[in-house]
């Protein structure tokens, strides 16, 4: 089904332009991220540690400079296999120190000795090998522990941070896309568009992921108009809500039931990440869905042919674990955040970019 020419990009790249913060009316801390690549630590965690035998070699690597794709193509060049081949979980920044496993197909007749002589020719630090028996698809992924060190700060930052942290805490965070989602200048949006217009099916792990960012953009862009609405902190009729310890969904019938239990931390409400197989929202939290994906000339349909089934989004995460530090060069930030989050969300509730 070719899409209507009413999709409007430089709205929608518009509207992602100065995401509202959740402790926008407190002061930040200022400060910048990244100023060198060891200043942003992350370590991937698995949902499974490898059992030791399979037709999969599993390598945790560290390294820096390095984009997750173009480590895919080293380790499948060293393995003779090609990168769809080579599984891993999520994509990663590539200025940062980042820890992360990939999955090579090696038959097992290979040893373990020889499969790591391969692996530590390569320029990056080998951590770990083992086997297992399936392929890292992506999405296993448990969720990402962050290190990181926010340089140049104001004077004396830790009773900001400390402030902010709390709002976090008891708010929550809004769980926006990361800007790097989106590529430079936004052009994943156009590509992803390019292939929405073209009435093809999207083909090969690039063009699904070029798709996913016109999903991830219009999540963005429903948590924007609903802290805007003022509805961030309320759960609306027809809500999907998500349990936080078990993940399990539900539609909300009884709101004054499931308020209480969003004051309390035990659900959230969830986004749409549209798609033919998302569940849809009800009453009055579909009608504000369906007319967002309306807005722009569009049907859960169109995403059929595009192999995006869709799912739902935890609109609030809450960093029960954010830990801070004063360092000489700045403020230090320890988190864990679950698959899909994007600490740069986090860090610029801080630094206000």
């Amino acid at each position: 089904m070719p899409m209507s020419n009413s999709f409007d990009i430089a709205f929608l790249k518009q509207a992602l332009d100065g995401l509202p913060l959740i402790s926008g009316d407190m002061p930040g801390i200022g400060g910048t991220i990244k100023s060198r690549p060891e200043h942003f630590q992350v370590e991937e965690i698995l949902p499974y540690a490898p059992c030791g035998e399979g037709e999969h070699l599993y390598v945790t690597l560290r390294r820096k400079d390095w984009n997750t794709a173009d480590v895919a193509r080293e380790l499948a060049d060293a393995f003779g296999c090609t990168s769809p081949e080579v599984g891993w979980g999520g994509r990663k920044d590539k200025r940062a120190f980042t820890t992360q496993t990939f999955s090579i197909p090696v038959p097992v007749s290979a040893t373990l000795e020889e499969s790591r002589a391969r692996v530590e020719a390569l320029p990056f630090e080998i951590l770990a090998t083992r086997r297992h028996g399936n392929k890292i698809k992506t999405g296993h992924v448990a969720g990402n522990r962050f290190d990181v060190l926010i340089t140049g700060v104001q004077t004396d930052p830790v009773a900001r941070a400390k402030a902010i942290a709390n709002r976090l805490k008891q708010k929550g965070l809004p769980n926006f896309y990361g800007v790097q989602r989106f590529g430079h200048q936004m052009g994943n949006l156009d590509q992803g568009l390019a292939i929405l217009l073209s009435g093809r099916k999207a083909r090969g792990r690039k063009s699904v992921f070029l798709v996913s960012a016109i999903q991830s953009a219009l999540f963005n862009l429903w948590l924007r108009q609903r802290m805007e609405n003022g509805q961030y902190g309320v759960i609306l009729p027809g809500d999907i809500a998500k349990k936080t310890d078990t993940g399990g969904m539900f539609q909300v019938t009884d709101t004054q039931e499931a308020a209480q239990r969003f004051e309390a931390h035990q659900i959230v409400y969830t986004g749409p990440i549209f798609g033919h197989k998302m569940k849809r929202a009800g009453e009055t939290a579909g009608i504000a869905e369906d007319s967002l994906l309306g807005g722009f000339g569009l049907t859960l349909a169109h995403f059929k042919r595009l192999r995006a089934g869709g799912t739902r989004r935890a609109a609030i995460l809450y960093p029960d674990d954010l830990e801070m530090a004063p360092s000489e060069q700045g403020l230090r930030l320890r988190f864990t955040l679950p698959a899909g989050a994007y600490a740069t969300t986090l860090l610029r509730e801080f630094t206000r970019p």
